[in-house]
């Protein structure tokens, strides 16, 4: 472990329409009940940390219950990644697969971080298949930073309404997409062949050090931004649904 209309920002993912700017930032209160779903994770999950899932021919999926502080024994850790080459850059969640999907659900605590580290590192990444992630927290702690791609695949990202800091996506064969809800509270300052840059929150109190941060690329895919607790399911499916009701009532 992620309604179209006609507008070119507010269409489906997969729908081949040009794409515009988002409308304008509209400051909000982040952390407010309204805003922010509650953050419950399952019963069922232990905290872990520097988790590392690593497959060649077979996917990567799971929820997972991260807490920073955890201290891991080195010989629980899995070898460091390449281009990975000190222990504070090690991710707190790592998924990767070459023929396979990844797809995660990523519940971060916020507790204590070694004094090397001020954000939660998360990676996500396949060669040839989907890559999808979703973060959830209970406000705007722990900030986090997500590097997540695909070359023969899309990369879905659906983040907490919290998400407060700097998002770039790129694709070279498809387009960066944002849902309404997303776009909404985001300013695109640039969107130049095929990579966008955007700012999500109060820019005026942006701090690279402690804001969050998304890098999200596919080479052969669209990258689609979301929030965490949207309801994704396509209009037609939700009035077939609808109408099955009435019928078994």
């Amino acid at each position: 472990m992620i309604v179209p209309k006609d507008s070119p920002d507010k269409t489906s993912p997969d729908s081949p329409i040009k794409d515009s700017s988002p409308p304008p930032y509209v400051p909000s209160d982040p952390s407010s009940s309204s805003s922010a779903p509650p953050f419950v994770p399952p019963d069922y999950l232990k905290p872990s940390n520097y988790v590392s899932l690593n497959q060649n021919h077979h996917s990567v999926e799971g929820t997972y219950l991260l807490d920073p502080s955890l201290e891991i024994p080195s010989e629980f850790l899995a070898p460091l990644p390449d281009g990975i080459e000190s222990e504070d850059r090690r991710s707190n969640f790592y998924g990767s697969s070459t023929h396979g999907n990844v797809s995660a659900i990523l519940y971060l605590l916020n507790k204590p971080m070694p004094k090397s580290r001020n954000k939660v590192l998360l990676k996500t990444c396949s060669t040839n298949g989907t890559v999808s992630t979703c973060i959830r927290r209970g406000g705007l702690l722990p900030a986090f930073d997500l590097k997540s791609e695909s070359q023969n695949g899309s990369v879905d990202v659906k983040i907490p309404r919290t998400y407060r800091g700097m998002i770039t996506g790129s694709t070279k064969h498809g387009r960066v997409w944002m849902s309404d809800a997303v776009s909404a509270q985001a300013v695109v300052f640039s969107d130049v062949e095929g990579t966008k840059r955007i700012f999500m929150g109060d820019f005026s109190a942006r701090n690279d050090e402690t804001d969050d941060s998304m890098v999200l690329e596919s080479n052969n895919g669209n990258v689609n931004i979301y929030f965490e607790d949207e309801d994704l399911t396509p209009a037609v499916v939700k009035g077939i649904k609808s109408l099955l009701n009435k019928f078994l009532r």
